[in-house]
């Protein structure tokens, strides 16, 4: 990391990407640590509201990437294969998070791709209830509500992020590393309305893409008609993602997801953040209580329901 003479000052040299909508930034340096993985996470989010999702690549090291949530990211793969490749077809090994290796690359077309870590336990895909269904997949949990039932909760999409973290806690999901909620239309083609949960970084978005959740709909669509699919889904950016899912003697072998990648007119920005650690962490504990985050206030409130306060809040 470079540093000025204010040790709180750090420059970070970062590209944006849009996968399929799914505005990303990709700095251009590893190695920071935790903490600081976060600060800058929520430095660049700031700066630029239409950015979801952070990672972390170095041209100096083989291809790899580490997202700031330690979270898997189809999409943020996806970007990084086209800025290893220069855009230009190829394919490659990227090392995600310091655990999966994941075949990536860049079609004759110009699309970018990637193969999606498969969970291979028992519990890969299973209702839930009616119409919604779970999906497992390395780094990552889906919930795909199916279209039937997602009708209901579409008819005011300004609530979907409350809706989604009402299922993620009544499914208690809350130990995983991230949570995606797909809420399922369809049209004239299919289409999902997806709002993922980070974990370690806290972010709640409803995403104008998501790779993974792509992938966990075409699963079910596999799941459903017991053999394999290539579904183009249409992400709410208005774009769409290709999903391949191969299935071999009943079961979900290989997923690869693929689309344009865009970079941004505003191809490189260089940006000196000035990071005040314990000032940051005091502005992270000041928070909106909205619906969809109430529940953590909740826990820390719940004394005050006891005699003498006897207090009620919901």
């Amino acid at each position: 990391m470079k540093q000025s003479n204010n040790s709180n000052c750090f420059q970070v040299k970062y590209m944006k990407f849009i996968p399929g909508g799914n505005d990303t930034a990709l700095v251009l340096k590893k190695g920071y640590s935790a903490k600081e993985k976060m600060a800058i996470n929520s430095l660049i989010l700031k700066q630029d509201s239409s950015i979801e999702q952070v990672g972390f690549v170095d041209d100096k090291q083989l291809p790899e990437l580490q997202m700031a949530g330690g979270e898997f990211c189809g999409n943020a793969t996806r970007s990084a294969a086209f800025y290893y490749l220069k855009g230009k077809p190829g394919e490659i090994q990227i090392k995600v998070n310091g655990k999966d290796y994941i075949n990536a690359g860049v079609y004759e077309n110009g699309n970018a791709w990637c193969e999606i870590p498969l969970y291979h336990g028992n519990d890969v895909i299973f209702a839930r209830e009616e119409g919604i269904y779970q999906v497992r997949m390395n780094g990552m949990v889906s919930i795909v509500i199916r279209e039937d039932v997602a009708s209901n909760y579409l008819k005011d999409k300004n609530k979907l992020k409350a809706f989604a973290v009402e299922f993620i806690d009544k499914y208690h999901l809350r130990e995983n590393e991230a949570v995606g909620v797909m809420f399922l239309e369809r049209a004239e083609s299919l289409k999902i309305h997806p709002v993922v949960w980070v974990r370690d970084i806290d972010t709640l978005y409803y995403e104008t893409g998501c790779g993974s959740g792509t992938t966990a709909t075409a699963m079910v669509e596999a799941f459903l008609n017991k053999k394999s699919q290539k579904l183009e889904i249409l992400q709410p950016s208005g774009l769409a993602i290709t999903a391949e899912i191969t299935i071999e003697n009943q079961k979900i072998t290989k997923a690869v997801i693929s689309g344009e990648v865009k970079v941004s007119d505003e191809v490189v920005k260089v940006n000196v953040l000035k990071v005040d650690m314990e000032k940051q962490a005091m502005e992270e504990n000041i928070r909106e209580i909205k619906l969809e985050n109430y529940r953590d206030f909740y826990k820390m409130y719940k004394v005050f329901e006891e005699p003498p306060y006897s207090e009620k809040i919901f």
